[in-house]
């Protein structure tokens, strides 16, 4: 031991100290949880100082900051929906012969009575889910749904190196990452996957990058608008309607009289 860490006369407590931290085995290392994406991070407005017109410029700052992260969160999760979706789909569909059996007759019948999702949405996730796996690793922004499904026969055929090179032929050229670039790329390399519908893919694609915070908000506002209305149509499916007017024909009448005024002005509003 040297003079330095000699506990000081008559100061048996730091002995004490002094051995229990040189016997005991060393603290676990607590590893920092995730950073939440969602979790907000106002300004604090203690902080902000300067004149008026300085405070003015670092708040509409913090908005502008606001509106992107708002749009960069949408685009994340959306991307995260598909492959965390498509993912259990593809299992549920093909595990153990169709997991869907355990409740209904047909993968179509099970993914409309479950999750209000017709058969073209099912399989556009299942397909777009391990592309856009592939295509997280290569980019740091979100990922494209429609690039994932247009690249899914090159990944099932020719695997991911395959999907890799197509991307690097796109950058290497010079282009903007787009559907109609991808495809040039694939058919040059000799992957060529098969033309998608024009109803699906038409024209440029516009990457999430690219939306503004106005269209993102829009379309936050949208899908959760649909969300509703996809738990309301859950919710009055079979004999519900029916069986409230004979419950209570009055009121049962009432009721379906607001449903159908409400689903008419929806119906406008989609003109």
């Amino acid at each position: 031991m040297s003079p330095k860490e000699l506990p000081a006369p008559g100061r048996s407590d730091g002995l004490t100290a002094l051995l229990r931290a040189r016997h005991s085995p060393a603290p676990a290392v607590r590893t920092p949880a995730p950073a939440d994406p969602f979790a907000p991070h106002p300004v604090d407005p203690a902080a902000v100082t300067g004149t008026a017109e300085e405070r003015l410029a670092a708040f509409e700052a913090a908005i502008d900051r606001a509106k992107e992260t708002a749009g960069a969160t949408l685009k994340a999760a959306r991307a995260r929906f598909v492959v965390e979706a498509g993912t259990a789909l593809r299992a549920i569909r093909d595990e153990d012969g169709g997991l869907y059996k355990v409740t209904h007759a047909t993968f179509e019948e099970y993914i409309d009575g479950r999750w209000d999702m017709d058969r073209t949405r099912a399989y556009q996730l299942i397909d777009a889910a391990p592309v856009m796996l592939v295509m997280s690793k290569i980019f740091d922004t979100a990922p494209v749904e429609s690039h994932a499904r247009l690249l899914a026969p090159v990944l099932e055929t020719h695997g991911e190196p395959a999907v890799r090179e197509v991307f690097a032929a796109v950058r290497t050229a010079g282009e903007k990452v787009t559907a109609a670039a991808l495809r040039d790329a694939a058919d040059r390399l000799g992957y060529a996957p098969p033309q998608a519908p024009a109803a699906e893919d038409d024209g440029e694609d516009v990457s999430p990058a690219e939306h503004t915070p106005a269209q993102a908000r829009a379309l936050v506002r949208l899908e959760q608008g649909l969300a509703a209305l996809r738990g309301a149509h859950r919710a009055l499916r079979g004999r519900v309607v029916p069986n409230a007017v004979a419950a209570d024909p009055v009121r049962g009448s009432e009721l379906v009289a607001e449903v159908a005024d409400l689903a008419a002005k929806i119906s406008r509003l989609a003109q």
